[in-house]
């Protein structure tokens, strides 16, 4: 059987599975498998035909998965809905199964990933925060940067700031509203 017939072999045998988007691939997973059979000897047309027909079931059925699942007898008996003597315990079929079958996971099961811990958040938010604070350092006095400094820097109270300042609370609550207007406004955010 030469390439030729062998490609034709596989686009006949993808057009089966009614999957366009996937054609491509199927073609490939098929064609692949005819050639590396025929590096290991096996030719006959039959043998090629049913190989590549199971990688592309393989393919559409198993490797398209959002997780990996073993390309096993047990997995393919699943995928086609068919009984198969297995070894596995009851309990690992009926994971697989749901592995394979399933359309969504349930959400104790899922691995709900933290945007915090994502670097380039991380990085994104470390550097607005240098843009904020050289803004800051440019538009406000020296006394108004070091009480939002000490504010939003350093974590103090409005209550340890208007001790420390001399005030009261209402005080420092407008005056750290003008700084925060300065800023915004030289930032052009909106309030």
């Amino acid at each position: 059987m030469t390439t030729e017939e062998m490609m034709k072999m596989c686009r006949t045998l993808a057009h089966k599975y009614n999957s366009p988007s996937h054609f491509d691939d199927l073609v490939s997973e098929g064609i692949l498998e005819c050639l590396e059979q025929v590096d290991r000897g096996n030719t006959h047309e039959a043998n090629l035909r049913r190989m590549a027909n199971r990688a592309m079931h393989d393919y559409i059925n198993l490797k398209t998965l959002p997780v990996k699942v073993p390309l096993h007898e047990t997995s393919r008996s699943l995928a086609r809905d068919t009984k198969y003597n297995t070894t596995m315990n009851q309990e690992g079929v009926a994971k697989l199964q749901q592995s394979i079958k399933s359309t969504s996971i349930p959400i104790e099961s899922a691995n709900i990933i933290d945007e915090e811990s994502d670097p380039a958040v991380i990085y994104e938010k470390k550097q607005d925060l240098l843009s904020v604070i050289r803004a800051a350092k440019n538009v406000l006095s020296e006394d108004e940067w070091g009480l939002l400094s000490s504010r939003y820097l350093k974590e103090k109270t409005i209550s340890d700031l208007a001790t420390i300042w001399g005030t009261n609370d209402t005080d420092i609550r407008r005056r750290l509203e003008r700084c925060t207007i300065k800023v915004t406004d030289s930032l052009n955010i909106s309030r």
